[in-house]
């Protein structure tokens, strides 16, 4: 059930941000940020994840969205690591980790009209 969350939190945060502000991480959110990766490398050989990430704040917890990369069949996959924690960041309330990357670019729609 917390991967449908975190999965639908992913699809909202990325889906539909207009803003993004980038500055430092406060105590707390660098502290669930290390959490999410401590959970993300036991199951990760040579974890390397980027310091840049995506953090959506919800009344009870927080939403984390960070790109990584590891060892796998003797090459570097690219990674996509999701963790909600407390607000606090000191407990982690669930994670996954998915190949690819999140992408912050605006969603882009196309059409395609049918001619008569």
């Amino acid at each position: 059930m917390r991967n449908i969350a975190l999965i639908t939190a992913t699809s909202l945060t990325l889906g539909f941000s207009a803003y993004t502000d980038a500055r430092p991480s406060s105590e707390k959110e660098f502290r669930g940020y290390q959490n999410c990766l401590k959970a993300a490398e036991k199951d990760s050989r040579g974890l390397v994840a980027s310091r840049q990430y995506l953090i959506n704040k919800e009344d009870d917890s927080h939403f984390y969205f960070v790109n990584a990369t590891r060892w796998e069949d003797g090459a570097r996959n690219a990674i996509r690591i999701a963790c909600e924690t407390d607000r606090q960041g000191h407990q982690l309330l669930g994670s996954t980790i998915r190949d690819g990357r999140y992408d912050t670019r605006d969603p882009r729609v196309t059409i395609d009209v049918a001619g008569n």
